[in-house]
Protein backbone atom coordinates (compact mmCIF):
# COMPACT_ATOMS: atom_id res chain seq x y z
CA UNK A 1 0.00 0.00 0.00
CA UNK A 2 1.54 3.54 -1.09
CA UNK A 3 1.83 6.15 1.59
CA UNK A 4 -0.99 7.79 2.98
CA UNK A 5 -1.76 11.35 4.04
CA UNK A 6 -3.91 11.83 6.96
CA UNK A 7 -5.61 14.77 8.88
CA UNK A 8 -7.81 15.21 11.59
CA UNK A 9 -10.30 15.55 9.34
CA UNK A 10 -9.71 11.77 8.23
CA UNK A 11 -10.26 10.66 11.72
CA UNK A 12 -12.44 7.86 10.44
CA UNK A 13 -8.91 6.14 9.07
CA UNK A 14 -8.00 5.21 12.41
CA UNK A 15 -11.26 4.21 13.78
CA UNK A 16 -11.96 2.01 10.35
CA UNK A 17 -8.25 1.42 10.26
CA UNK A 18 -7.52 -2.09 8.77
CA UNK A 19 -3.86 -2.13 8.72
CA UNK A 20 -1.58 -3.96 6.39
CA UNK A 21 2.43 -3.39 6.68
CA UNK A 22 1.95 0.39 5.62
CA UNK A 23 3.60 3.68 6.68
CA UNK A 24 1.50 6.44 7.57
CA UNK A 25 2.32 10.32 7.17
CA UNK A 26 0.36 12.37 9.33
CA UNK A 27 -0.33 16.62 10.57
CA UNK A 28 0.56 15.41 14.19
CA UNK A 29 -0.04 18.90 15.92
CA UNK A 30 -3.74 19.49 17.47
CA UNK A 31 -5.55 22.17 16.75
CA UNK A 32 -6.62 25.38 18.86
CA UNK A 33 -9.62 27.86 18.57
CA UNK A 34 -8.26 30.21 21.09
CA UNK A 35 -4.81 30.78 19.07
CA UNK A 36 -4.37 33.90 20.03
CA UNK A 37 -3.93 33.94 24.05
CA UNK A 38 -2.11 30.06 23.74
CA UNK A 39 0.97 31.39 21.15
CA UNK A 40 3.60 29.39 22.70
CA UNK A 41 1.63 25.75 21.63
CA UNK A 42 2.62 26.68 18.08
CA UNK A 43 5.58 29.28 18.86
CA UNK A 44 7.90 28.45 21.07
CA UNK A 45 9.43 32.55 20.29
CA UNK A 46 6.65 33.67 21.94
CA UNK A 47 8.31 33.12 25.39
CA UNK A 48 8.15 36.11 28.01
CA UNK A 49 6.92 38.22 25.13
CA UNK A 50 4.15 39.79 27.63
CA UNK A 51 6.84 40.45 30.24
CA UNK A 52 5.00 38.60 32.68
CA UNK A 53 5.12 34.83 34.59
CA UNK A 54 1.98 33.01 32.44
CA UNK A 55 0.27 29.99 33.45
CA UNK A 56 -2.08 28.36 30.63
CA UNK A 57 -4.69 25.46 30.14
CA UNK A 58 -6.38 24.79 27.90
CA UNK A 59 -8.91 21.98 26.99
CA UNK A 60 -10.27 21.29 23.48
CA UNK A 61 -13.36 18.44 22.92
CA UNK A 62 -13.19 18.18 18.89
CA UNK A 63 -16.85 16.47 16.71
CA UNK A 64 -19.00 15.59 19.87
CA UNK A 65 -20.89 12.89 19.19
CA UNK A 66 -18.58 11.47 16.51
CA UNK A 67 -18.73 7.50 17.15
CA UNK A 68 -17.13 4.53 15.17
CA UNK A 69 -19.80 2.23 13.32
CA UNK A 70 -17.45 0.45 11.47
CA UNK A 71 -19.32 -2.70 9.79
CA UNK A 72 -16.08 -5.06 9.84
CA UNK A 73 -16.17 -8.44 11.59
CA UNK A 74 -14.33 -7.42 15.42
CA UNK A 75 -11.78 -6.60 17.01
CA UNK A 76 -8.68 -8.60 17.97
CA UNK A 77 -9.24 -7.56 21.91
CA UNK A 78 -11.57 -8.85 23.92
CA UNK A 79 -15.15 -7.26 25.32
CA UNK A 80 -14.74 -5.10 22.71
CA UNK A 81 -17.67 -4.14 20.81
CA UNK A 82 -17.76 -5.88 17.34
CA UNK A 83 -19.96 -5.60 14.39
CA UNK A 84 -22.81 -3.59 14.55
CA UNK A 85 -22.42 -1.58 17.53
CA UNK A 86 -21.51 1.81 18.09
CA UNK A 87 -18.02 2.95 19.75
CA UNK A 88 -18.13 6.62 21.20
CA UNK A 89 -15.06 9.00 22.51
CA UNK A 90 -12.73 8.24 19.35
CA UNK A 91 -13.68 12.16 18.86
CA UNK A 92 -10.56 14.31 18.91
CA UNK A 93 -9.44 15.31 22.71
CA UNK A 94 -6.77 17.73 23.68
CA UNK A 95 -5.65 18.76 27.31
CA UNK A 96 -2.66 20.91 27.55
CA UNK A 97 -1.14 22.78 30.47
CA UNK A 98 2.10 24.92 30.27
CA UNK A 99 4.19 27.61 32.33
CA UNK A 100 6.51 30.57 30.67
CA UNK A 101 8.09 33.02 32.36
CA UNK A 102 10.78 36.07 30.65
CA UNK A 103 14.15 36.16 31.32
CA UNK A 104 15.73 40.22 32.54
CA UNK A 105 19.06 41.31 32.83
CA UNK A 106 20.37 44.48 34.63
CA UNK A 107 21.44 46.82 31.75
CA UNK A 108 22.18 50.07 32.11
CA UNK A 109 20.55 50.33 35.58
CA UNK A 110 17.58 48.96 33.87
CA UNK A 111 16.30 45.63 33.79
CA UNK A 112 15.55 44.54 30.14
CA UNK A 113 13.72 41.72 28.97
CA UNK A 114 15.83 39.31 27.09
CA UNK A 115 14.05 36.75 26.15
CA UNK A 116 12.11 34.03 27.76
CA UNK A 117 11.64 30.26 28.73
CA UNK A 118 8.65 27.53 29.14
CA UNK A 119 7.80 24.32 29.24
CA UNK A 120 4.70 22.28 28.63
CA UNK A 121 3.11 19.50 28.48
CA UNK A 122 -0.20 18.62 25.79
CA UNK A 123 -2.03 15.35 25.67
CA UNK A 124 -3.49 14.83 22.44
CA UNK A 125 -6.05 11.76 21.97
CA UNK A 126 -7.19 11.27 18.44
CA UNK A 127 -9.29 7.78 17.87
CA UNK A 128 -7.85 5.01 19.20
CA UNK A 129 -3.99 6.63 19.04
CA UNK A 130 -2.74 8.83 21.60
CA UNK A 131 0.06 11.33 21.47
CA UNK A 132 1.57 12.99 25.23
CA UNK A 133 3.97 16.12 24.25
CA UNK A 134 6.61 17.39 26.75
CA UNK A 135 8.14 20.54 25.21
CA UNK A 136 10.51 23.28 26.90
CA UNK A 137 12.06 26.37 24.63
CA UNK A 138 13.57 29.54 25.44
CA UNK A 139 13.54 32.32 23.37
CA UNK A 140 15.85 35.21 23.11
CA UNK A 141 14.77 39.10 22.11
CA UNK A 142 16.39 41.95 20.20
CA UNK A 143 15.02 45.63 20.70
CA UNK A 144 14.89 47.67 17.74
CA UNK A 145 15.06 51.73 17.58
CA UNK A 146 11.83 51.99 16.31
CA UNK A 147 10.51 50.62 19.92
CA UNK A 148 9.66 47.20 18.50
CA UNK A 149 11.42 43.88 19.36
CA UNK A 150 11.93 40.76 17.06
CA UNK A 151 12.35 37.11 19.24
CA UNK A 152 13.99 34.04 17.90
CA UNK A 153 12.79 30.62 19.38
CA UNK A 154 14.07 26.97 19.70
CA UNK A 155 12.16 24.30 21.69
CA UNK A 156 12.58 20.88 22.24
CA UNK A 157 9.94 18.08 22.25
CA UNK A 158 9.55 14.61 23.68
CA UNK A 159 6.58 12.48 22.04
CA UNK A 160 4.82 9.35 22.64
CA UNK A 161 2.46 8.03 20.21
CA UNK A 162 0.20 5.03 21.01
CA UNK A 163 -1.62 2.54 19.52
CA UNK A 164 -4.69 0.49 21.05
CA UNK A 165 -4.49 -2.55 18.98
CA UNK A 166 -6.75 -4.48 20.47
CA UNK A 167 -9.97 -1.55 19.35
CA UNK A 168 -9.28 -1.51 16.08
CA UNK A 169 -12.10 -3.90 14.20
CA UNK A 170 -10.39 -6.23 11.36
CA UNK A 171 -11.78 -7.70 8.50
CA UNK A 172 -9.50 -11.27 8.49
CA UNK A 173 -9.42 -12.83 12.27
CA UNK A 174 -5.72 -12.97 13.64
CA UNK A 175 -4.56 -10.35 11.17
CA UNK A 176 -0.39 -10.27 11.85
CA UNK A 177 -0.62 -6.53 10.50
CA UNK A 178 -3.04 -5.38 13.06
CA UNK A 179 -1.62 -4.69 16.48
CA UNK A 180 -2.58 -6.85 19.34
CA UNK A 181 -2.53 -4.85 22.07
CA UNK A 182 -1.26 -1.40 23.32
CA UNK A 183 1.94 -0.19 21.72
CA UNK A 184 3.76 2.98 21.33
CA UNK A 185 7.27 5.02 20.42
CA UNK A 186 8.60 7.34 21.78
CA UNK A 187 11.23 10.30 20.06
CA UNK A 188 12.82 13.58 20.03
CA UNK A 189 12.40 16.42 17.60
CA UNK A 190 13.04 20.25 17.80
CA UNK A 191 10.95 23.40 16.37
CA UNK A 192 11.41 27.00 15.99
CA UNK A 193 10.04 29.95 15.18
CA UNK A 194 10.26 33.76 15.49
CA UNK A 195 8.14 36.09 16.57
CA UNK A 196 7.76 40.19 16.09
CA UNK A 197 6.00 42.85 18.08
CA UNK A 198 5.67 46.64 17.85
CA UNK A 199 3.49 48.70 20.19
CA UNK A 200 4.02 51.91 17.99
CA UNK A 201 1.80 50.84 15.12
CA UNK A 202 -2.28 50.79 15.88
CA UNK A 203 -2.36 50.15 19.13
CA UNK A 204 -0.01 47.39 18.89
CA UNK A 205 0.79 44.56 15.90
CA UNK A 206 2.37 41.14 16.43
CA UNK A 207 3.49 38.39 13.98
CA UNK A 208 4.92 34.91 13.87
CA UNK A 209 6.39 32.40 11.87
CA UNK A 210 7.23 28.81 13.15
CA UNK A 211 7.42 25.55 12.48
CA UNK A 212 7.38 22.04 14.69
CA UNK A 213 8.81 18.66 13.91
CA UNK A 214 11.66 19.95 12.04
CA UNK A 215 13.28 16.18 11.95
CA UNK A 216 11.37 13.61 10.03
CA UNK A 217 11.02 11.04 12.34
CA UNK A 218 9.54 7.43 12.36
CA UNK A 219 7.31 5.72 15.27
CA UNK A 220 7.04 2.26 15.51
CA UNK A 221 3.76 0.09 16.70
CA UNK A 222 4.46 -3.61 16.82
CA UNK A 223 1.93 -5.72 15.58
CA UNK A 224 2.97 -8.65 18.48
CA UNK A 225 4.53 -10.46 15.05
CA UNK A 226 7.60 -9.38 12.77
CA UNK A 227 5.74 -6.80 11.23
CA UNK A 228 5.30 -3.05 12.29
CA UNK A 229 3.05 -0.21 11.76
CA UNK A 230 4.97 2.93 10.90
CA UNK A 231 3.98 6.45 11.33
CA UNK A 232 6.05 9.41 10.13
CA UNK A 233 5.39 12.64 11.60
CA UNK A 234 5.81 15.50 9.16
CA UNK A 235 6.75 19.32 9.12
CA UNK A 236 3.88 21.65 10.27
CA UNK A 237 3.90 25.41 9.55
CA UNK A 238 2.53 28.09 11.36
CA UNK A 239 2.42 31.88 10.25
CA UNK A 240 -0.03 34.20 12.48
CA UNK A 241 -0.36 38.13 13.17
CA UNK A 242 -3.05 40.64 14.70
CA UNK A 243 -3.43 44.00 16.16
CA UNK A 244 -5.12 46.03 18.37
CA UNK A 245 -7.67 48.89 18.06
CA UNK A 246 -8.22 50.87 21.02
CA UNK A 247 -11.67 52.57 21.04
CA UNK A 248 -13.30 50.03 18.60
CA UNK A 249 -15.93 52.51 16.65
CA UNK A 250 -15.15 55.82 18.71
CA UNK A 251 -16.08 53.83 22.55
CA UNK A 252 -13.54 54.24 24.35
CA UNK A 253 -14.66 50.86 26.41
CA UNK A 254 -14.31 48.73 23.64
CA UNK A 255 -11.18 47.15 21.71
CA UNK A 256 -11.13 45.10 19.03
CA UNK A 257 -8.45 42.64 18.12
CA UNK A 258 -8.61 40.79 14.93
CA UNK A 259 -6.16 37.79 14.19
CA UNK A 260 -5.25 35.40 12.01
CA UNK A 261 -2.93 32.19 11.44
CA UNK A 262 -2.37 29.84 8.54
CA UNK A 263 -1.52 26.09 9.36
CA UNK A 264 0.12 23.82 6.82
CA UNK A 265 1.49 20.26 6.45
CA UNK A 266 4.81 19.06 5.19
CA UNK A 267 3.36 16.50 1.90
CA UNK A 268 5.46 13.28 1.56
CA UNK A 269 6.90 14.45 -2.00
CA UNK A 270 8.04 17.69 -0.42
CA UNK A 271 6.11 21.27 -0.53
CA UNK A 272 2.89 22.30 2.08
CA UNK A 273 -0.46 20.99 1.86
CA UNK A 274 -3.80 21.52 2.47
CA UNK A 275 -3.71 25.03 4.07
CA UNK A 276 -5.63 25.82 7.22
CA UNK A 277 -6.57 29.62 7.40
CA UNK A 278 -8.64 30.53 10.77
CA UNK A 279 -9.79 34.34 10.76
CA UNK A 280 -10.75 35.41 14.19
CA UNK A 281 -12.00 39.15 15.85
CA UNK A 282 -12.43 39.69 19.50
CA UNK A 283 -13.91 42.61 20.88
CA UNK A 284 -13.13 43.74 24.67
CA UNK A 285 -15.35 45.71 26.83
CA UNK A 286 -13.77 47.77 29.83
CA UNK A 287 -10.72 44.75 29.65
CA UNK A 288 -14.07 42.58 31.57
CA UNK A 289 -16.01 41.25 28.77
CA UNK A 290 -14.92 39.76 25.51
CA UNK A 291 -17.02 37.82 22.22
CA UNK A 292 -16.31 37.13 18.90
CA UNK A 293 -16.07 35.09 15.75
CA UNK A 294 -13.29 32.66 14.30
CA UNK A 295 -13.68 31.11 11.09
CA UNK A 296 -12.02 28.17 9.75
CA UNK A 297 -11.73 27.39 6.16
CA UNK A 298 -9.46 24.79 3.77
CA UNK A 299 -9.21 25.26 0.20
CA UNK A 300 -11.75 22.70 -0.33
CA UNK A 301 -14.07 24.61 1.78
CA UNK A 302 -15.36 26.30 5.10
CA UNK A 303 -14.85 23.86 8.05
CA UNK A 304 -16.48 25.65 11.20
CA UNK A 305 -17.48 28.82 12.50
CA UNK A 306 -16.72 29.28 15.99
CA UNK A 307 -18.43 31.14 18.81
CA UNK A 308 -15.97 32.47 21.18
CA UNK A 309 -16.58 35.10 24.40
CA UNK A 310 -14.27 35.78 27.17
CA UNK A 311 -14.20 36.37 30.76
CA UNK A 312 -11.55 38.46 32.99
CA UNK A 313 -12.51 38.31 36.79
CA UNK A 314 -12.06 41.56 38.48
CA UNK A 315 -9.21 40.38 41.26
CA UNK A 316 -6.54 42.53 42.53
CA UNK A 317 -4.25 44.03 40.00
CA UNK A 318 -6.40 42.82 37.08
CA UNK A 319 -5.95 45.81 34.91
CA UNK A 320 -3.81 46.86 32.25
CA UNK A 321 -0.35 47.91 33.96
CA UNK A 322 -1.23 45.93 36.85
CA UNK A 323 0.46 42.88 38.35
CA UNK A 324 -1.69 40.64 37.29
CA UNK A 325 -4.31 39.41 34.65
CA UNK A 326 -6.67 36.89 34.46
CA UNK A 327 -8.66 35.53 31.76
CA UNK A 328 -11.16 32.73 30.99
CA UNK A 329 -12.22 31.62 27.46
CA UNK A 330 -15.09 29.52 25.84
CA UNK A 331 -15.63 28.88 22.66
CA UNK A 332 -18.12 26.52 20.29
CA UNK A 333 -17.21 25.11 17.06
CA UNK A 334 -20.54 25.10 14.62
CA UNK A 335 -18.81 22.36 12.18
CA UNK A 336 -19.60 23.35 8.34
CA UNK A 337 -18.50 20.50 6.97
CA UNK A 338 -19.90 17.18 6.02
CA UNK A 339 -18.62 15.99 9.01
CA UNK A 340 -21.68 17.91 11.34
CA UNK A 341 -23.70 15.15 9.74
CA UNK A 342 -21.92 12.92 12.85
CA UNK A 343 -21.34 15.52 15.23
CA UNK A 344 -22.78 18.54 17.23
CA UNK A 345 -20.13 20.79 17.72
CA UNK A 346 -16.36 21.70 18.99
CA UNK A 347 -16.02 22.72 23.13
CA UNK A 348 -13.04 24.76 24.04
CA UNK A 349 -12.32 26.15 27.53
CA UNK A 350 -8.77 27.89 28.05
CA UNK A 351 -7.35 29.52 31.43
CA UNK A 352 -4.67 32.26 31.12
CA UNK A 353 -3.39 33.67 34.81
CA UNK A 354 -0.48 35.99 33.93
CA UNK A 355 0.97 37.71 37.05
CA UNK A 356 4.51 39.66 37.75
CA UNK A 357 7.06 39.92 40.76
CA UNK A 358 11.01 41.51 40.40
CA UNK A 359 13.02 39.96 43.24
CA UNK A 360 14.35 43.12 44.94
CA UNK A 361 17.93 44.62 44.54
CA UNK A 362 20.76 43.18 46.61
CA UNK A 363 21.66 45.41 49.47
CA UNK A 364 24.66 46.90 49.27
CA UNK A 365 27.46 45.53 50.85
CA UNK A 366 29.64 47.44 53.03
CA UNK A 367 33.55 45.86 53.36
CA UNK A 368 35.62 46.78 56.78
CA UNK A 369 39.64 47.42 56.51
CA UNK A 370 41.68 46.91 59.66
CA UNK A 371 43.20 50.13 58.77
CA UNK A 372 39.82 51.74 58.72
CA UNK A 373 38.17 50.21 61.55
CA UNK A 374 36.73 53.63 62.93
CA UNK A 375 33.02 52.68 64.08
CA UNK A 376 30.62 55.05 64.66
CA UNK A 377 28.98 54.42 68.39
CA UNK A 378 25.82 55.84 67.31
CA UNK A 379 25.26 53.51 64.09
CA UNK A 380 27.21 50.24 64.89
Amino acid sequence: MTPTLVSRKALAAWVLLGFASIQLQAQQDPSYTHFTYNKLLYNPAYAGASDNFCLNAINHQQWLGYRDESPLIGTQGNGFPATGETVRGVNPRTTGVGFSAPIRLKIKDEKVNVGGAYASFISDQLGYESSTFFRGGIAGAYALPDGSSIRVGFELTSLTKQLDGSKLRYHDPNDPNIPTGLTGDTKINFGTGVYYMNPNVMDGVWGGISMTNLLPTEFEYSTGGSNVVKMATTQNLYVSGGLKMEQFLGNPSLRLEPAFLLKSAMGENGGFIKPELDLQGMVTYNDLYAAGLNLRSYIAGMDALSIMIGYYPPIPGNAAGQQQTLRVGYSYDITLSRINRASYGTHELQVNYCFNFTLPDRPPKIYRHPRWMVRDPLKD
